[in-house]
């Protein structure tokens, strides 16, 4: 389901853009890409900011780029740069009452939110009778964010919001991105560079370099593809788990989740029981093993069959995609990628549709950035 399509051609710089893509109306989508992709130049083209590219742009069937271009401040889209600025000579309440008064038009009450709620959510009563020029840059951040909330927008667009956000806060910054979306059913389109932005936030995820769309999809499914690893090289390569809290031990600071069926200890205390938890597990991280190991070192084990695997050439590494056994119904459920050494591959005999048990460390999971949903 789309109500937006975007077609972005032209050059900028360096950058001969051919971009084409048609939105969903619902969720959080990320756009990613290497600095210099273009991803910056197609939300401000979208939004009607850019007047050196070609484009065309309709949202619900309206046509923003036709004879009588429709200029930004009419498109009822809310956009937040990379670097905001705020009204220097107004208070803080104030810069906030002028977006109200900016709001975007034909809004559907359901993508209204409260703007109590809003200040609330993001910490900004203690700020309301100070000036931008008495607030840090995280603080300025959540400021047009709300700002930008307030405008009312059908859809919003995010380039890069958390760039000075701490972790501690981020993670708190990302649910409440995430409530906004389902609760007020606001689509978001979010750009940033963090894989845990990405692996927290993200529905579809869609991958830019040179101007041009490479590949995209819901997200489990581009993380595990090549072109989302040609992206972020393989040192960083990665999963992400979604599982249900089934158990929390508040004395060892630990939560199980339930992984379709199989259990994953992860350290902390996320969210209470029943709440879904998203875990980015880095392909490094894991041990594949064609047989059950018994040790009481052991700590997570899940079972799983190798449906890909991908051989380098000019190093020491293969990696291999497996699919998580749903030990319910013995469906094929979740993909992790495991990164070994092609020697312990070869060792081990692995191959495609080998039954495996994966191993992973519950230190290795940053516990910073979990998500509940």
């Amino acid at each position: 389901m789309t109500d937006l399509y975007a077609r972005v051609e032209g050059k900028v710089g360096n950058i001969t853009f051919n971009f084409e893509h048609s939105f969903n109306s619902k969720g959080i989508t990320v756009l990613y890409g290497p600095n210099g992709a273009g991803k910056s130049t197609i939300i401000s083209a979208i939004a009607g900011f850019s007047k050196n590219l070609k484009t065309t742009i309709t949202y619900k069937n309206v046509d923003f780029e036709s004879s009588n271009k429709v200029p930004a401040y009419k498109r009822p889209f809310g956009t937040m740069f990379q670097n905001p600025i705020l009204f220097e000579h107004l208070k803080i309440k104030d810069n906030l009452e002028f977006a109200e008064k900016r709001k975007k038009f034909s809004i559907n009450s359901e993508k209204i939110i409260p703007k109590k709620e809003l200040i609330d959510h993001l910490d900004l009563v203690p700020l309301l009778e100070r000036y931008p020029e008495d607030l840090s840059g995280g603080e300025k951040l959540r400021v047009v964010l709300a700002r930008t909330i307030l405008t009312k927008p059908a859809y919003l667009f995010l380039d890069e919001p958390m760039s000075e956000i701490d972790i501690r806060y981020k993670a708190k910054l990302l649910i409440f991105l995430k409530m906004i979306n389902r609760k007020y059913k606001i689509p978001i389109l979010y750009i940033t560079h963090s894989l845990e932005e990405i692996s927290q936030i993200a529905d579809e995820l869609i991958l830019i370099n040179k101007g041009k769309k490479i590949d995209y999809g819901i997200l489990p499914e581009i993380l595990n593809n090549k072109s989302f690893q040609s992206l972020i090289g393989k040192f960083e390569s990665s999963s992400v788990l979604e599982g249900t809290v089934i158990a929390s031990n508040d004395l060892l600071n630990i939560t199980t989740l339930d992984i379709n069926g199989q259990k994953l200890i992860i350290p902390g205390n996320p969210a209470s029981e029943g709440n879904n938890i998203r875990v980015r597990i880095r392909s490094r991280d894991i041990l594949v093993s064609p047989i059950k190991l018994t040790s009481p070192v052991v700590e997570n084990e899940l079972e799983g069959l190798i449906l890909k695997v991908e051989k380098e050439n000019n190093t020491a590494f293969t990696e291999v995609v497996i699919a998580l056994v749903n030990s319910k119904t013995n469906e094929l459920a979740q993909k992790i990628r495991a990164r070994v050494t092609t020697y312990n591959y070869q060792k081990l005999n692995l191959n495609e549709n080998s039954r495996v048990f994966v191993y992973i460390s519950s230190v290795s999971i940053d516990r910073q950035a979990y998500q509940s949903n």
